[in-house]
């Protein structure tokens, strides 16, 4: 199975779009982001593997902003992470990655979690933030407010941030975040022939 999704910055110029498949051998996610971030212009391009059951297992990811960067992040069957090949115990009891500027990365978190209605899951990652590109771990705790054929509601709060709310499909991909991020339908994207 393989979907492309498309995500706007509801008060920034950009857009992420994603192309998310999966397989026998797990979940991929191939993205390609521009977004203004704090007055930065950024180009990201990253990969995300995960297993069939969502646990991470490699992330690729490169970023323009004023200069290329680039960095690889993995995580064993034990649980240890690797950054561009070195070992980062301060990762150790990370179970995800969250980039600092994709809707996507929520996702994989609240698959592994499945919350039912008031029911909620806290968890550390490794959060990457794209200006800084700097890898660290956080709390990231979800709460599920609703549960509702085609669209689930949630609330995020990462450590040391203010908490958002997350509109999500039936497969927990964000339809919108705190009137940040919103989804863009296939109808929206066609182009019009209309002179």
């Amino acid at each position: 199975m393989q979907q492309t999704l498309v995500w706007k910055p509801r008060h920034t110029p950009g857009v992420e779009t994603l192309v998310l498949s999966q397989d026998a051998n797990g979940i991929h996610a191939t993205s390609h982001l521009m977004q203004v971030i704090r007055g930065n212009s950024i180009v990201a391009n990253y990969l995300i593997d995960c297993d069939e059951r969502w646990r991470f297992r490699r992330l690729w990811l490169k970023v323009d902003n004023q200069g290329q960067r680039s960095l690889s992040l993995q995580r064993d069957l034990r649980g240890n992470w690797l950054l561009n090949g070195e070992l980062r115990p301060e990762l150790q009891n990370c179970q995800h990655v969250m980039l600092s500027a994709s809707p996507f990365t929520h996702t994989p978190l609240l698959q592994r979690s499945a919350l039912e209605t008031g029911q909620s899951d806290e968890m550390q990652i490794a959060f990457i933030d794209l200006l800084n590109f700097k890898v660290e771990p956080r709390r990231q705790r979800y709460q599920c407010l609703r549960r509702r054929p085609g669209e689930n509601l949630y609330r995020s709060q990462a450590q040391g941030h203010a908490q958002e709310d997350l509109s999500v499909d039936d497969q927990a991909l964000l339809l919108n975040a705190n009137e940040q991020y919103l989804r863009l339908s296939q109808r929206e994207l066609k182009v019009s022939t209309l002179v």
